[in-house]
């Protein structure tokens, strides 16, 4: 009797805990703060028994960069005088750990979710509808009418920054980069399932619309890193039989491009490209030079912040200090060093940026292996098979874009990282057979 209870309760934490997370999932774009009560519920049940975290050997590198990163924090408070003349408050290191830990334990909990085939695939579809309201809040943008918007009495609230504001769309991100890198890291999923074959003909032409709707977002938010990620991450879904016309496609329109920005060709053919070519495209990338290679905003800032990290290696400067120290050398405020490692090197350490980068490729690199292997070994189950190739997309797109920028501290695109990231972890344990059940 007792045994029976037991499993009675332990059935319904189980289903409790897969709809909280579900739910999390849906609403993550859109009520992040609803969404992350039911994400802490659902880790909260998957980590009932703790003694799981230590079997899977994938932990330890977060542990102990979870150590390193707490010592560090330690290290600035016990030399808080020395932080002060600078101008860098210690309490923001503890602060920071918050960006970090808790979503290393996200990465624990998230995997009782993900370890089915069918529960990737349910949580890709609700990414997707879950960014249907990222496009309406678009919309709505594009149409100048930018609320507030309240549901539920003012329990989830949307207020968008007019257009002409922020120069492009933004929806309910209000930041063109963050907007941009979300519909493209959710962009892998939905060309996977337009590419499901057998879909029935509605689905097919609303699977075409959704597509259409994010392509036609994701480059109107002028974004480079989004558009470019969009361009890469296409042809990995698509397969190698589409190469034969996306690439030469691709190059053609770079070819283009490199005709108008880059400064070596004749005035008269860029002048004459810039007819061709629409004004928003070529805008984003201004002349291109090589004199001086250094003057660029981003590489200028990478140069500093391997300066900064020289200096600083074991234990960093705390978190948030990139700005301060850029403008005490450069006179010059920036709020970041637009390289997610950099960042985290400067703000507590070489060793935890090379664990955790170091782990992030790891499981990219077994994710493309297995993937590879998976198209050698069976043929059938291709929802699956492109729907995994979505997942090792959306990741590799994620640590390309920040190498070159910073979206992360935003608490949606953290959280979905370490969604994609314990989605990957899972898939990595499963054999080719794909029978489980949600």
């Amino acid at each position: 009797m007792i045994d029976n209870l037991y499993n009675i309760k332990n059935f319904n934490s189980n289903k409790l805990g897969l709809f909280c997370f579900f739910s999390g999932v849906f609403l993550l774009p859109s009520a992040v703060g609803i969404s992350i009560i039911f994400l802490l519920i659902s880790i909260f049940l998957s980590l009932l028994k703790t003694e799981q975290i230590l079997k899977d050997k994938w932990n330890y590198p977060l542990i102990l960069s979870s150590l390193l990163m707490i010592l560090s924090t330690i290290f600035h408070f016990l030399r808080e005088e020395n932080y002060i003349d600078l101008g860098i408050d210690p309490n923001l290191s503890l602060i920071g750990l918050f960006n970090w830990i808790p979503l290393f334990i996200c990465f624990w909990g998230f995997q009782k979710y993900l370890n089915t085939p069918q529960k990737r695939l349910l949580t890709s579809k609700l990414l997707i509808c879950g960014s249907i309201p990222v496009i309406f809040s678009g919309i709505l943008q594009l149409l100048n009418i930018n609320g507030p918007f309240e549901l539920f009495n003012g329990l989830i609230i949307w207020f968008q920054k007019p257009l002409k504001e922020v120069g492009s769309l933004s929806g309910l991100f209000n930041n063109q980069n963050y907007a941009g890198l979300w519909m493209t890291l959710v962009w892998p999923f939905c060309l996977s399932e337009l590419k499901t074959p057998n879909r029935q003909f509605l689905k097919k032409i609303i699977l075409l619309l959704i597509c259409i709707f994010f392509v036609s977002f994701i480059f109107l938010t002028d974004s480079r890193n989004a558009i470019l990620g969009l361009l890469v991450t296409s042809p990995i879904i698509l397969g190698t039989a589409n190469l034969i016309w996306y690439l030469p496609t691709i190059l053609f329109g770079f070819l283009l491009l490199a005709l108008t920005v880059i400064p070596i060709f004749p005035i008269e053919i860029r002048i004459f490209m810039e007819t061709i070519i629409p004004e928003r495209i070529y805008t984003l990338f201004p002349e291109i030079g090589f004199n001086n290679i250094s003057s660029y905003p981003r590489i200028n800032k990478w140069i500093a912040s391997l300066s900064f990290i020289s200096k600083n290696p074991i234990f960093g400067w705390g978190a948030a200090s990139f700005p301060i120290l850029y403008n005490i050398r450069y006179g010059e405020w920036f709020g970041h060093a637009h390289n997610l490692p950099f960042e985290l090197a400067i703000s507590y350490g070489i060793l935890p940026a090379l664990i955790i980068f170091s782990f992030y490729i790891t499981l990219l690199y077994l994710s493309f292996k297995k993937i590879s292997l998976f198209h050698q070994k069976s043929a059938h189950n291709i929802d699956y098979f492109l729907n995994q190739k979505a997942w090792f997309a959306s990741s590799l797109i994620f640590f390309l874009a920040h190498l070159v920028d910073i979206q992360y501290f935003d608490a949606r695109i953290s959280i979905l990282c370490w969604i994609l990231l314990a989605g990957i972890r899972s898939s990595l344990k499963e054999e080719f057979s794909y029978k489980s059940t949600i």
